[in-house]
């Protein structure tokens, strides 16, 4: 036998030997492969018909109009925009122009680099936001599944954790604010406790400490909330289940999730310190749970318990889920394997049911909402406090999946018949697909995107003509501060994507005073010498005027001069007006 036919042997065999180790972790992992197709499937009928246009159409929820969502597929672009450049200017997001910071204004939302290579690669923001909510949909069943697994639950009623988790009310009623859909981060954040408290090492501390950072980045709004329930439920694991000794891998944890979400959170709050406006309080308590909103349920309801008076927030996750949900927190709270895990939890959905209620939950005359605006930082501008039932529904379907569990572990351990034992199995499987699709969420509405090929023309003028440093100012400003006036904004944001050019306008969470200003001066009559002067002053090289039926010709004369400053119209199409600003010579 010669070298060479040796040599090919071996190589063969080594060759067989990483299929075989392929094939072995390929069936490993065949409960998550296969959920992960579970899940991909929900994601897009759920979302339907957005896949069939995913270049064009924006999916939603209980939202009437786009406006978040087109403020979110801006953030995005902007998020994938700055990347190449390093982020050295990433806070100086090209809005509210020429005013610094104005990224910090609304959610950074720095997990959106997911999709930054479908940007890159489409150009399309539009897909890249779809692609984004999908991911974010598969990655909440996933992660969910992880969490049933490390919680010692069996597979299949692991695929029922992250069926559910992918299923969840809330999560489509809200589907239109985008960066609310993640919840990949808070299921791996509570995963990787267990494993920490199971098994202290420096690497599962790294790992708690990503993961923490990341559920704080995901949604600034909702990582406060997140942080806030952290602390209140830490002391269920502190003085049993944590010794001294392990206190540096926690302290490892809390150093990683400190220097990922720091700087977020410090810009923020400079930012809503400089720019923010007391919020009115009846405001924070329209936007507060009531109890009778956990018995509502957003989609389709096998058992509707909700009562007669109407109401916009349903916050329920089924009936039958939250009855078998008091079954898991029982045989959570009796079981040894478990009740570290099920204490944790529920001390933290507890604390979330209670604080959705907001300023409606009172002790007497006490309201201990305010009080916590007053002693925690950044709750003062918390304004959706009905969010916490986020993490009340996250809790109810884990809960739930153990109800089920420890149910039919019960039972079948006292049936001794194969038969029975046969039957009992059956039922239990109906009896879980029953509480899972106990609501099922009804098709949301979806939006179609201006197409960006129709303002070509105005949009290339703008892109060539205006100097660097320079700004455009895009009318009509909205007229209210309703959602639905914003839409346009949004809309102006989108083509900014294009262009590059920073606007005067913007759509955010805060805004900056002398915007405000400057907007009630246009609202009240445009143009003026004045208002021309401070655009003029602000480098403010074209205005941008929408056309509409009602406004065929856009708002400004054709060519005018107000003292010294004047307006002249330089390009148009079908759908808007160029006028360049300048300033008469002395």
């Amino acid at each position: 036998m010669s070298s060479g036919d040796s040599a090919d042997r071996v190589s063969g065999s080594k060759f067989q030997n990483v299929r075989k180790a392929l094939f072995a972790q390929c069936y490993q992992q065949r409960w998550i492969l296969g959920g992960v197709f579970v899940y991909l499937v929900l994601a897009l009928g759920l979302t339907w018909p957005v896949i069939s246009s995913p270049l064009s159409q924006l999916p939603l929820g209980s939202e009437p109009i786009a406006t978040v969502a087109l403020s979110n597929v801006w953030i995005l672009w902007w998020n994938a925009h700055q990347v190449i450049p390093g982020f050295g200017g990433y806070w100086n997001a090209p809005i509210y122009f020429p005013s610094p910071g104005a990224l910090a204004m609304n959610e950074p939302q720095p997990t959106t680099l997911l999709v930054a290579p479908v940007v890159w690669l489409t150009g399309s923001r539009i897909l890249a936001y779809n692609v984004f909510l999908w991911l974010s949909l598969i990655l909440n069943g996933v992660f969910a599944q992880r969490l049933a697994k490390v919680y010692g639950m069996g597979p299949w009623t692991g695929l029922w954790v992250g069926t559910a988790m992918v299923l969840l009310p809330i999560v489509h009623w809200q589907l239109g604010i985008s960066h609310l859909v993640p919840l990949w981060g808070i299921l791996w954040t509570w995963s990787a406790i267990e494993r920490l408290c199971r098994q202290p090492t420096r690497w599962r501390g790294l790992e708690l400490g990503v993961a923490v950072g990341i559920s704080l980045v995901t949604s600034m709004h909702q990582g406060l909330f997140f942080a806030l329930l952290l602390v209140g439920a830490a002391p269920t694991l502190w003085r049993q289940w944590i010794k001294y000794r392990e206190l540096p891998h926690w302290l490892l944890a809390v150093f990683v999730a400190l220097l990922v979400a720091a700087p977020f959170a410090y810009e923020l709050r400079q930012v809503s310190q400089e720019h923010a406006v007391a919020l009115e309080r009846e405001l924070v308590t329209y936007l507060s749970a009531t109890p009778g909103d956990y018995l509502r349920a957003y989609g389709g309801q096998l058992i509707d318990i909700s009562p007669e008076t109407e109401s916009w927030r349903m916050l329920s996750s089924g009936v039958i889920k939250f009855l078998l949900a008091l079954v898991g927190v029982y045989y959570g709270l009796t079981r040894l394997d478990t009740r570290r895990w099920a204490s944790f939890i529920l001390v933290m959905a507890l604390l979330a049911f209670l604080l959705s209620f907001g300023p409606n939950l009172r002790l007497g005359t006490w309201q201990p909402w305010w009080t916590l605006t007053e002693l925690v930082p950044g709750f003062e501008q918390v304004r959706s406090v009905l969010r916490f039932a986020f993490f009340v529904q996250m809790a109810v379907v884990i809960f739930a999946a153990l109800g089920v569990t420890g149910l039919y572990q019960t039972c079948r351990d006292r049936v001794k018949s194969s038969r029975l034992r046969a039957a009992l199995q059956a039922g239990f499987v109906l009896l879980a697909l029953t509480a899972l699709f106990e609501v099922y969420p009804k098709r949301g509405e979806h939006a179609t995107v201006t197409d960006v090929n129709q303002h070509k023309v105005w949009v290339e003028y703008v892109r060539e003509k205006t100097p660097p440093g320079y700004g455009i100012a895009c009318l009509p400003f909205p007229s209210t501060g309703r959602i639905q006036d914003y839409l346009l904004t949004c809309e102006w944001m989108y083509l900014g994507s294009f262009h590059g050019v920073p606007l005067v306008n913007g759509y955010s969470t805060h805004s900056p005073e002398e915007n405000r200003i400057l907007q009630g001066k246009i609202l009240a009559g445009f143009p003026t010498p004045e208002i021309l002067r401070e655009l003029y002053k602000s480098n403010v090289k074209f205005i941008v005027v929408q056309r509409s039926p009602d406004n065929p010709k856009g708002a400004p004369p054709r060519d005018a001069t107000l003292g010294i400053y004047w307006i002249k119209r330089v390009c148009e199409d079908e759908l808007a007006e160029v006028y360049e600003l300048g300033r008469s010579r002395p």
